[in-house]
């Protein structure tokens, strides 16, 4: 055991997310991971229970389909955009708020190492948080046939939600990116989620144009539940888009004093 983890922790850059993982361990970031998807799932299904105003759902219509959609779309266009702006900051408080910089370039490892491992430890964040979505969507949704006139039987189809949310966070990789570039750029907390929540508030506008909507990396996460024709277009932009700017920010990174 012990030789596979010496071997496991031989890269730097595996050394480096082994130690962003212990950072992580207990943290408000990783919380988030559970709550923010929590919170959509709980709003959708408390709307629903309170509603007065649904029709009853007709013979032989499925309301699942339409539930999930709903649901995935408040995720994409708003919890989304919100949820990457915080732990993308709270990732470079971890090291602005003690000026663990200097401590952590001190160490025989590459600079882009640290870098790196800060974005693929966001990366990570968005998998477990998709996974927590697509987990409690189907259970949280089970409190939806204590009103049967609204039709829920049975489980959504897992697949279409897998794949839907999968696609989602594939088209946010770019906004990843942009906000962990801003976290770590500048030591305040305050211009990283600025910069997050006016992203955000232009995609409102924005993700209303069929021009526009699907490029701007805000509202990207979006558009698989639009049904954009380009999709995988899309995605393939979003990630491309995610590797250049990870790519530019690892050369500033490089070269940047931490002095301050």
């Amino acid at each position: 055991m012990l030789r596979f983890e010496s071997r496991v922790l031989a890269s730097p850059l595996s050394r480096a997310l082994w130690a962003e993982a212990l950072k992580l361990k207990g943290t408000l970031a990783l919380w988030m991971c559970l709550i923010a998807p929590g919170v959509v799932i709980a709003l959708q299904v408390l709307q629903l229970l309170a509603s007065s105003n649904d029709p009853p759902a007709q013979a032989g219509e499925d309301p699942w389909p339409r539930f999930v959609n709903a649901t995935l779309a408040l995720w994409a266009f708003l919890m989304l955009p919100l949820f990457t702006t915080l732990q993308a900051a709270l990732l470079g408080a971890l090291e602005h708020g003690e000026r663990q910089w200097k401590h952590l370039l001190a160490l025989p490892l590459p600079r882009s190492s640290h870098y790196l491992a800060k974005a693929l430890g966001l990366i990570a964040l968005l998998i477990l948080a998709t996974a927590a979505l697509c987990a409690l969507l189907p259970l949280l949704g089970q409190l939806l046939k204590l009103r049967p006139e609204l039709g829920f039987q049975g489980w959504p189809d897992l697949g279409f939600m897998l794949k839907k949310a999968l696609q989602i966070a594939l088209c946010a990789q770019c906004m990843l990116a942009i906000q962990l570039a801003v976290a770590l750029h500048w030591r305040s907390f305050t211009i990283a989620v600025s910069v997050g929540m006016s992203a955000t508030v232009m995609g409102f506008l924005i993700g209303q144009s069929a021009r526009y909507g699907p490029w701007f990396p805000w509202t990207m996460g979006i558009q698989p539940i639009t049904r954009n024709p380009a999709i995988e277009l899309v995605m393939l932009a979003s990630i491309v888009g995610a590797l250049t700017v990870t790519a530019l920010s690892v050369a500033w990174f490089q070269r940047r004093d931490f002095v301050d």
